[in-house]
């Protein structure tokens, strides 16, 4: 029997994108199981939102000079695309926080996999510890944008790893914030590779349904196709609403590179394996002792 994958272990580049791969594959029945049952809710408002964006780009193509409701469309479709965005954002942080508590409570079981109700408690435990810390950290990265474009990339980094220490630790945010500029100190470049391979990984899985969205939308124009546009725009928009859980990768490979460093810095995962010697039986105790 194959065995389930250490969290806690010094991994390279190479070795920390293949073992989120890993890890997600492993994973894939349980973890999109919970994910659905916690963002279902704003995927389902997001596909929704998707549709009434793009039907409202193909009207607009469609402007006819001279037609008030045809002049309207231009705002409709601002209005749709601030809420579709907004809407959008919330769910790839929902996911995130999500992945983040299952492989928590993952590591936690002793590489096993969580319950839904174990990890809808570290969700609610979370929420609004990390919903403030993220509050904080965008004016942190708009900050250093302000001040200059290097400084706001340099920050964007090390916020990545806050919310994982929040998470694995159960840290307050000056905690995490603090301890994650002593993680990233010398690994900058590391994360920040892990990071950019992610994201494309991301964008491709997201331009599947995104580009014939976008065609059918803009094609309404040159091609007649009333009758099948709705049901194709219904059809990517569910599919690209049900490909945002991608971005449970990006969120498993910052927390690889959290525990590699954590690892690399403090070897933790070797300490723990000590303090578990002789142990049998050892019972999941709930969420983690909070740190100072």
């Amino acid at each position: 029997m194959k065995q389930p994958i250490e969290l806690r272990k010094l991994r390279d580049f190479g070795q920390t994108v293949n073992d989120s791969f890993t890890f997600f594959k492993e994973n894939f029945k349980p973890l999109v199981r919970i994910l659905l049952a916690i963002c279902g809710l704003f995927i389902l408002i997001g596909t929704v939102s998707t549709v009434f964006t793009y039907m409202n780009i193909s009207s607009m193509f469609n402007f006819t000079p001279g037609d008030y409701e045809s002049s309207s469309k231009p705002t409709s479709y601002i209005i749709g695309t601030i809420a579709s965005t907004f809407i959008l954002i919330l769910t790839q942080a929902f996911i995130h926080l999500v992945t983040l508590c299952y492989m928590s409570v993952y590591l936690q079981k002793n590489n096993t996999i969580p319950t839904l109700a174990e990890v809808w408690g570290y969700f609610r435990y979370y929420f609004f510890r990390v919903l403030g810390s993220g509050i904080v950290m965008f004016f942190v990265i708009c900050i250093g944008f302000m001040l200059c474009i290097i400084p706001g990339i340099y920050l964007t980094v090390p916020m990545y790893l806050v919310i994982p220490i929040i998470v694995i630790e159960n840290g307050a945010f000056g905690y995490a914030f603090n301890k994650s500029f002593k993680l990233i100190k010398n690994n900058w470049w590391t994360v920040f590779g892990v990071i950019f391979i992610m994201s494309l990984v991301v964008g491709a899985a997201s331009s599947i349904a995104a580009i014939p969205l976008t065609l059918v939308s803009v094609g309404s124009k040159f091609i007649p196709m009333k009758a099948l546009s709705l049901p194709i725009i219904i059809f990517f928009s569910i599919l690209r609403n049900l490909l945002i859980l991608a971005y449970t990768l990006p969120a498993i490979a910052v927390c690889l590179c959290y525990f590699n460093l954590s690892e690399d810095k403090e070897g933790t995962g070797l300490l723990d394996r000590i303090e578990k010697l002789g142990q049998h039986n050892n019972q999941n105790d709930g969420l983690p002792s909070e740190e100072y």
